[in-house]
């Protein structure tokens, strides 16, 4: 079978007509309203404007209409505008390296006028007068003076009226709706000096007036109890400045739908943010729902390049290794100093409840996933919002030092405590014993005691996260454990991995390899790190070569010692249904309570759980 095109079918070489460009340009920029939205909205904040009115019917499929204050445009501008690659947002081709607005490239009005009924209206602040340009699929129907407060409104009406096609894979209003609630509520939170307002239909969804910081802006959309889950961050590295809020350990959503990240104002997905942050929250707890985040990154223009898809969202970093370790050490930072919290909230049985009230027994916040049930209900009394906390006051512990500096999770604050305390010396004199051990259960949980509380700790995973973390402190410091292979093995690279390899050679012993050149491909390789299994020397090395030619986009080394060192600790750490003697047990609660993470295993799973005597006498209807 033949695909190619007979002489007759296919003509001459030509230009495309104006019209059929701007819609081929609009099926790139504009796939929906809110796609239409997105770039109406970012012209306004790029005009300077301090409010922007957004008015949508029939989920923005019958009208989209954008108001602003900005700086307006003159008669010629507003004709300008309307035509493809017109822009006052570049003069040169170096501009391009350095794009400081939201839009650049001069396609986004004019490719939503080849495919709608498009009304602008502008008006120079200095000007008696403003302009309307009407135009139809392209094509300008009229021009006149109106008069009009200063600013632009645009009005998209029958948005791909010309192209039945495209209008048969819009979705339900109610679906196409939520996409543009959810990117006006992004944008508020990135603006938020400016005025915000929806209106769907003839009816305000929600009208946000500028506040100064980012806390009061989200409690205006999502209310008290979401801002009090949320911690702050800051950090600067070089030439980039990183700040934002994000959620506490426990918190987590079913999707990204609450991870807002901006780089240099603009709205963007990254897979280097998204895994800096999958990998920051890893170790504490449930890796298959999502914490909120409010990340906002600020670098010089030439640091991240954001001209790599029409719709501007997708970016990509000049050091993409330095930003990923960076935001996720930063992150990291901040949980591991905050009281910690087991991932669910216990739910009691019935006949244990059945005779308290209500109120001593609220249900569990919707937000707390999963939820599981246990045979006592331990909440504590009319605090349904956080569960409850593992462990308490512990004077060496890294836990403890954070309860007595920044307070219990369950105390009502009206305004949220510093995560990183100011540097201050430490003048510890008394070193307080961790928990004492009383028993084993089942030959798999550690019981034991603490000021308060009763314990009961899971050995095998408590083991499993003291060895995990004894072989990334080896990583870190650049001692990881070496072992000898009995047998030497060799392996074949390419010629450019050849070549790389003998830049980097010093970089590759560093990790443990005993490595040489056999022949001008092949390497053989007599000593490997200790985690490293059969057969992995060879992924190894490749991804050491990049990382130390700065040519890895995630940081695929670290991924791979993690996730070794969590393999090797799994299988290393003692087992359930293994019996241990009292010392045993005291010192791996011993080594336990040193870890700065002590309350999950590299792979998420709980590793104790608090009884505090109030719960325990409570549940027995003592109090």
């Amino acid at each position: 079978m033949s695909f190619l095109v007979s002489e007759e079918r296919l003509g001459r070489v030509r230009v495309l007509p104006d019209k059929l460009a701007n819609q081929i340009a609009a099926g790139e920029v504009v796939e929906r309203p809110v796609s239409a939205l997105k770039e109406l909205v970012e012209n306004a904040l790029d005009a300077h404007a301090t409010s922007i009115k957004v008015t949508v019917d029939a989920g923005g499929k019958r009208r989209i209409r954008v108001e602003d204050d900005g700086v307006g445009m003159d008669r010629e501008d507003c004709l300008m505008a309307l035509e493809r690659h017109a822009t006052s947002k570049l003069n040169r081709s170096e501009d391009l390296f350095s794009i400081k607005t939201l839009g650049f490239r001069g396609e986004a009005l004019p490719s939503i006028a080849s495919v709608s009924r498009l009304t602008l209206e502008s008006r120079q602040k200095e000007a008696e007068h403003g302009h309307r340009v009407t135009v139809h699929g392209s094509k300008i129907k009229d021009l006149k003076e109106i008069q009009k407060m200063p600013g632009t409104t645009v009005t998209v009406d029958q948005l791909f009226f010309n192209m039945p096609a495209r209008r048969k894979f819009m979705r339900k209003t109610e679906t196409e709706l939520s996409w543009i609630v959810n990117l006006m509520t992004t944008y508020s939170f990135a603006h938020t000096d400016k005025f915000f307002s929806l209106t769907h239909n003839g009816k305000t969804l929600f009208r946000v007036t500028p506040v100064k910081t980012l806390k009061e802006r989200i409690y205006q959309h999502y209310g008290k109890p979401f801002v009090d889950d949320l911690l702050p961050f800051q950090r600067e590295f070089g030439p980039f400045k990183l700040h934002g809020l994000l959620s506490k350990p426990h918190v987590r959503k079913t999707s990204r739908n609450f991870q807002y990240l901006f780089v240099n104002g603009r709205l963007v997905r990254d897979k280097v943010l998204n895994h800096a942050i999958y990998d920051a929250y890893r170790e504490f707890g449930e890796t298959r729902h999502y914490p909120i985040i409010f990340l906002f990154l600020e670098c010089p223009s030439d640091e991240v390049d954001v001209n790599v898809h029409p719709a501007k969202t997708e970016i990509k970093f000049i050091h993409p290794n330095d930003v990923h370790d960076h935001v996720r050490d930063t992150l990291k930072a901040v949980l591991v100093q905050i009281p910690q919290t087991t991932p669910w909230k216990t739910t009691a049985r019935p006949e244990f409840n059945q005779r308290l009230s209500p109120a001593e027994h609220s249900t569990p916040s919707q937000e707390q996933e999963p939820q599981v049930q246990t045979r006592f209900n331990f909440s504590r009394t009319g605090q349904s919002q956080d569960p409850g906390v593992v462990y308490q006051k512990s004077e060496s512990t890294p836990y403890s030092r954070f309860i007595r500096e920044h307070g219990q999770v369950f105390e009502t604050e009206t305004q949220s405590k510093p995560v990183i305390p100011p540097d201050q010396p430490s003048q510890e004199t008394v070193h307080e014993e961790s928990p004492r051990v009383l028993a084993q259960y089942n030959d798999s949980f550690i019981l034991a005691q603490e000021p308060g509380a009763l314990l009961l700790i899971d050995q095998h995973v408590a083991h499993e996260r003291i060895l995990y973390d004894q072989v990334l402190e080896s990583y870190t410091s650049g001692q990881l454990e070496s072992q000898m292979l009995l047998i030497p093995q060799t392996f074949e690279l390419t010629r450019a991995q050849s070549i790389r390899l003998e830049e980097s050679m010093d970089f590759v012993r560093s990790f443990g390899f005993d490595i040489d050149r056999f022949d001008s491909q092949t390497y053989v390789v007599r000593e490997v790190p200790a985690i490293v299994s059969g057969g992995q020397e060879a992924e190894m090395v490749v991804e050491l070569i990049e990382k130390a030619l700065g040519n890895r986009g995630e940081t695929k080394v670290e991924a791979m010692i993690q996730h070794l060192a969590a393999t090797r600790a799994c299988k290393a750490a003692v087992k359930i249904n293994m019996r241990l003697s009292l010392e045993k047990m005291q010192h791996l609660v011993d080594q336990l309570w040193k870890s700065k993470t002590p309350l999950f295993c590299p792979h998420g799973r709980p590793i104790v759980l608090r009884f505090t005597d109030e719960e325990i006498e409570k549940n027995f209807l003592r109090r």
